[in-house]
């Protein structure tokens, strides 16, 4: 495998991409924890109206309309956690539910579980993200350029380069690129 240098616009180019992986991380990740709220959310509907709350009638049908669909972990981890000291007897959903996570081959205390994980996964994503975002900030990209550029280096070797200011240095740098072009 051949190895080059980054060329003078690939190194300018790194800060601005850095940024960009980092925001589609963030929009991704942002993306998964939206649609496991609106689950939950959807999940404590259903919740709502097998249990009667909020001045409602219990409705043992409320499930119903999820029965074939294929349910998010997310909706029946809120399920579970919202049912779970239940009697089955009182409220055939929780009956129904247990069955359902069987046929999954799994139970409520791994599927919370592995909900938890996922969602502290998130958790430290996010934040991971949001720290890599500071601290691309705080990096003097300049400096790092003109640290890592192999034109610099050869530039270098001419004492009076290093003595010039940098936006002379980049006119430099242009000229060398627009050569490197012909």
């Amino acid at each position: 495998m051949l190895v080059q240098p980054l060329t003078i616009g690939e190194l300018w180019a790194v800060a601005t991409t850095l940024r960009i992986v980092l925001i589609e991380n963030l929009r991704r990740s942002a993306k998964l924890i939206v649609s496991r709220w609106f689950e939950r959310e959807q999940a404590d509907l259903v919740a709502d109206r097998l249990l009667g709350v909020k001045d409602r009638t219990p409705d043992p049908a409320a499930l119903r309309p999820y029965e074939r669909l294929s349910l998010s972990n997310g909706f029946l981890v809120q399920l579970v956690q919202r049912l779970r000291e239940l009697d089955p007897d009182a409220i055939p959903a929780v009956g129904w539910l247990g069955k359902h996570l069987a046929q999954k081959g799994t139970n409520s205390d791994e599927l919370v579980r592995r909900e938890h994980q996922l969602q502290g996964a998130a958790n430290v994503t996010v934040r991971n993200i949001i720290t890599s975002m500071r601290l691309i900030s705080d990096v003097d990209w300049a400096t790092l350029f003109e640290f890592v550029s192999p034109v610099d280096e050869v530039l270098r070797t001419n004492g009076v380069f290093a003595d010039l200011d940098f936006a002379t240095r980049n006119l430099y740098r242009d000229a060398v690129e627009q050569l490197a072009q012909l």
